[in-house]
C-alpha cells in the first residue's frame, strides 16, 4: 500500500514553484523590460562580441553580452504587436516575422550598437508569418506559417531579397535547412518530413514520419546531417531523435522527458548537446552523444508557472554563442542568459518516513560531494513547505563526520504533507538539488506528520464489478484489460501508443471502450458515467480521493470530463477553444489526487461519478482508471484521552465495575485485557497493552463520553494471577484508548 500513500505526497506538488532555479545550470543575468516576451536569437559580430536578439509582443530588442552578467539594450525595433515573432540572422542582418501581419523586418547589424531598420520587404508575397528558418550556406530564407504557403527567399542580396519558391503541401510549422534539404515540422498532422531543396521550385519528398505526440512543432538537425530532433507540442509531448543520415529512412531512435505532464517548445543541438525551452520546465540541456539513449545534463527552471499549466514559460533559447552562453526568453519573466555546469553536486541521503510525531524537529542529513576536481562545497541548505504552502529555506551545515551536512525541518501538528529538498553550492557557484528533477518543485522528497489511512481501495481486479455501476446515453465504459487502440501519446518504450494496453496494477482497469473487438474511442454525442459503491468516510479527515489515471479527452467545450462527490463537481477537465494544452493526452499512467474533504469528511455515504461528454467530432480514447483508492489524513490522537478507573483487587466469583470517562461521545467502546503491557498497535494508534488480548466487555458512550463496564465472575483459576486493563474506543477508523490499570486477583 505504500506505494499509495508516496504518489499522494508527489502529487500534491503541483502548485507553482515559488522561486526560479538551475540544477547545473546558474543564472548569469535576467532582464525584463517589457510586457510579454517570444522567441529569441543571437549575433556575434566579425570582432567576437556577442548580443541577443530578442522579441516581445511590440517588437525586438537587441542587447550587448559581452559581459554576460551586465547585458544593455542596444535598440529597440519597434514591429507589429503579437505575441508571435520570430527571427533569424544571415551575414550582419536580421530578418524578423510576425503572425501580426507586414511582411519580414531587415536590421542592419553591421552597427550592433547602433542596430537600423533597413525595409519591410515582403508584404507582395504573405502577410503574417509564423516562423523564419535560413539556409546559411545557400543564402536562402524560409518562411512559414504564411497565409500563402512556405515562401522561400534569396538573400545573396541580403537588403533587396526576391522570392525563389513557394511549398504549398502541408501546413509548415517550423523547419531546419541545411546541405540541400529541408527538415519540416507539418503540425497539425503531427508529421516530421524532409524534402530536397537543391532544384528549387522543385520541392521532391524523401521521407516523413508521424511523431509520437502527433503535433510536431519544431525539428532540428545536427551538424553532421545524421540527428534529428522533434519536438510535440502537446501536453505530455517529449522531443524525439531520429536517425536521418539515410534521408530516404528516417529511423526513430528515441524519446526523452523530463516531466510526464510537461510541454516542451523549441529544441536545437550543439555538438552532442541538444538544448530545449521546455514551457514552465524553463530551459532543459541533454546529452546525445548516444542518441538512443539522451541524458539529463542541465536545466534552469525561469518560470513561476508549473508543468500542465499550458503556454508558459520559457518560449525560445539560443545555444550557439561562441561563448557557450545560453539565452533564454520567458514569455512572462523575460530574457535570462545562463551558463551551463553540468551536474556539480552528488547526494547521498535516506527519505525521512511518515510520523506521529508533531513535536519534531525532523532531522535530515546527506553525504553532499562536489563532482569537479578540487571543487569544495561551499553551502547547503534544506528546502521545505507544509500542505503546498510557501517554500521555506532552513540552512545546513557540517556534522563532523565525513562530507555530511545535517539540517531540520520543524515539528508540524498533524495532519500535515510536509515536502522537502536539499540544495548544495560548491565554491564555484555551481549548485545541485536532491532530488534531482527538471525544476525544483517537480519532484521533492516527502512524508506526512499524522495518520494515512485506507477507507477504500479498489485495483478493479475482483470477480465482479463489487458495486460499480455505468450508464447514460452512448455509455461505453468497460471493465476489463485494455488493448491500447484509442487515444494519442506515446508508448514507455517510445513506440507510438494510443490508449493503455495494458493495467497500472493487476489485469483489469475500468474505462471508455477498452477495445475490446472496437476502435477503443469514445462515441460521439455521448454523454455517460461511471459510478462508485457508496463508500462510508464516517471518521475521516482530510479525505483525499487518489486513483491511476491514462485518459484522452478532448478540451471542453468541445468533450468534458468530470469528476462529482455526491453530485457536486470536483474536478473538470481544462477548457479551452483550440490546441493541445487544452487536450488531456496521457502518455503513462500519472496519479491524480482530488482533495474531496469537503463533501466526503465524516459522511456515511459518499459516491464517486466519472462523467464524460462528448460531441460530433474528434473523440479519443476517455477515462482510463485503475487503483482506486479513498483515504483519510487523520491527525495524531494523543495517548491515554480516556480515563479508566475501578478496582486494583478482586476475589475468584467476584463481579468488577470500572467508570469510563472522557471517550468521544457516543463511540462503541471495549474493555480489553491482557497479561502485559509491551504494547500493540491497532488502527494506526498505539495501545498499553501487548499481545495476546482479550475483550472483557464492550458496549457504547453516552452523549457525555462516559460508561460503566462490568466484569463476567473471576474465575477460581485466576487466583494469584495479576492483569492489566485499557479501554479501546473506535470512531469511524480511528481508535482512541485509556489509561492502564493494574487488576490483581487474591
Amino acid at each position: 500500500m505504500t506505494r499509495f500513500y508516496f504518489g499522494l505526497l508527489a502529487i500534491l506538488l503541483l502548485a507553482p514553484a515559488s522561486f526560479a532555479q538551475g540544477n547545473g545550470a546558474t543564472l548569469l543575468a535576467k532582464v525584463r523590460n517589457y510586457n510579454t516576451y517570444n522567441d529569441i536569437w543571437g549575433y556575434t559580430d566579425p570582432t567576437g562580441r556577442e548580443y541577443a536578439i530578442v522579441g516581445t509582443s511590440t517588437g525586438t530588442a537587441i542587447y550587448n553580452c559581452v559581459d554576460p552578467t551586465a547585458p544593455y539594450e542596444t535598440a529597440f525595433i519597434p514591429g507589429p504587436g503579437s505575441i508571435w515573432r520570430d527571427m533569424k540572422t544571415y551575414g550582419k542582418y536580421a530578418y524578423i516575422v510576425t503572425e501580426g501581419g507586414g511582411g519580414m523586418q531587415i536590421v542592419d547589424l553591421n552597427d550592433p550598437e547602433n542596430p537600423v531598420l533597413v525595409k519591410t520587404w515582403g508584404t507582395q508575397h504573405w502577410n503574417n508569418a509564423h516562423d523564419i528558418a535560413i539556409d546559411l550556406g545557400a543564402a536562402k530564407a524560409y518562411i512559414c506559417g504564411t497565409n500563402a504557403g512556405m515562401k522561400v527567399v534569396d538573400l545573396s542580396n541580403p537588403t533587396n531579397p526576391s522570392l525563389v519558391a513557394t511549398y504549398s503541401g502541408d501546413y509548415v510549422h517550423d523547419l531546419h535547412v541545411q546541405n540541400g534539404y529541408a527538415h519540416l515540422a507539418e503540425i497539425y498532422p503531427g508529421r516530421y518530413r524532409i524534402v530536397k531543396v537543391s532544384s528549387l521550385p522543385n520541392f521532391p519528398n524523401q521521407d516523413s514520419v508521424t511523431t509520437p505526440g502527433k503535433f510536431t512543432h519544431n525539428v532540428w538537425v545536427n551538424a553532421n546531417d545524421t540527428i534529428a530532433i522533434t519536438t510535440d507540442e502537446s501536453s505530455g509531448g517529449h522531443i524525439t531523435i531520429y536517425d536521418v543520415s539515410d534521408k530516404r529512412n528516417i529511423k526513430k531512435l528515441s524519446q526523452f522527458t523530463v516531466n510526464p505532464i510537461s510541454m516542451v517548445h523549441n529544441t536545437y543541438i550543439v555538438g552532442n548537446r541538444g538544448y530545449a525551452s521546455w514551457y514552465a520546465e524553463g530551459m532543459v540541456c541533454f546529452d546525445i552523444s548516444d542518441p538512443s539513449n539522451p541524458t539529463l545534463v542541465a536545466t534552469y527552471d525561469t518560470s513561476s508557472f508549473s508543468p500542465g499549466t499550458g503556454f508558459r514559460g520559457a518560449w525560445g533559447c539560443y545555444p550557439f554563442s561562441p561563448s557557450g552562453v545560453i539565452y533564454i526568453n520567458d514569455i512572462e519573466e523575460g530574457f535570462h542568459i545562463v551558463r551551463i555546469d553540468g551536474q556539480s553536486v552528488a547526494f547521498n541521503l535516506t527519505p525521512l518516513p511518515n510520523t506521529q510525531d508533531e513535536t519534531g524537529p525532523y532531522s535530515v542529513s546527506s553525504i553532499i560531494q562536489p563532482l569537479r576536481s578540487g571543487a569544495a562545497i561551499s553551502k547547503a541548505d534544506l528546502w521545505y513547505r507544509v500542505d503546498q504552502g510557501s517554500w521555506k529555506v532552513s540552512p545546513m551545515a557540517p556534522t563532523g563526520n565525513p562530507d555530511e551536512w545535517g539540517g531540520a525541518i520543524p515539528g508540524q501538528a498533524s495532519p500535515a504533507t510536509v515536502e522537502y529538498y536539499v540544495h548544495a553550492t560548491d565554491d564555484g557557484g555551481r549548485a545541485g538539488w536532491y532530488p534531482a528533477s527538471s525544476f525544483p518543485g517537480d519532484n521533492p522528497l516527502s512524508f506526512v506528520v499524522g495518520i494515512v489511512r485506507t477507507v477504500y481501495f479498489n485495483d478493479f481486479d475482483g470477480s465482479s464489478d463489487e458495486g460499480w455501476t455505468h450508464g447514460g446515453s452512448g455509455d461505453d465504459f468497460q471493465r476489463g484489460a485494455p488493448q491500447g487502440k484509442s487515444g494519442t501519446g506515446t508508448r514507455h518504450d517510445g513506440t507510438t501508443w494510443y490508449d493503455p494496453d495494458q493495467a497500472f496494477s493487476g489485469k483489469n482497469i475500468w474505462g471508455n471502450d477498452l477495445g475490446l473487438g472496437t476502435n477503443g474511442s469514445y462515441p460521439s454525442n455521448a454523454s455517460m458515467w461511471l459510478q462508485s459503491p457508496t463508500l462510508d468516510c464516517s471518521g475521516t479527515t482530510n479525505t483525499q480521493l487518489l486513483f491511476q489515471r491514462w485518459s484522452s479527452i478532448e478540451g471542453t467545450p468541445y468533450d468534458s470530463g468530470r469528476i462529482l462527490v455526491n453530485g457536486k463537481v470536483v474536478w473538470q477537465s481544462p477548457a479551452g477553444f483550440t490546441g493541445p494544452s487544452f487536450n488531456i493526452l496521457d502518455v503513462a499512467w500519472r496519479q491524480q489526487t482530488v482533495d474531496i474533504s469537503a463533501h466526503a469528511d465524516g459522511n456515511p455515504a459518499v459516491v464517486v461519478r466519472f462523467e464524460l461528454d462528448s460531441d460530433s467530432k474528434m473523440e479519443l480514447g476517455g477515462w482510463g482508471l485503475d487503483d482506486f483508492s479513498v483515504i483519510s489524513l487523520d491527525p495524531v490522537v494523543a495517548l491515554d484521552t480516556i480515563v479508566l478507573a475501578g478496582p486494583a483487587t478482586l476475589a475468584p466469583g467476584a463481579i468488577g465495575t470500572w467508570t469510563i470517562n472522557s471517550a468521544p461521545a457516543n463511540a462503541p467502546w471495549w474493555l480489553i485485557w491482557s497479561t502485559n503491557t509491551n504494547g500493540s498497535v491497532f488502527y494506526s494508534h498505539s495501545f498499553d497493552l501487548g499481545a495476546p488480548i482479550s475483550i472483557g466487555a464492550q458496549g457504547t458512550a453516552d452523549a457525555t463520553g462516559a460508561a460503566s463496564a462490568q466484569s463476567p465472575p473471576i474465575p477460581a483459576a485466576a487466583l494469584g494471577r495479576t492483569f492489566w486493563l485499557e479501554i479501546a474506543a473506535l470512531v469511524g477508523n480511528r481508535a482512541y484508548d485509556s489509561n492502564a490499570l493494574s487488576l490483581t486477583i487474591q
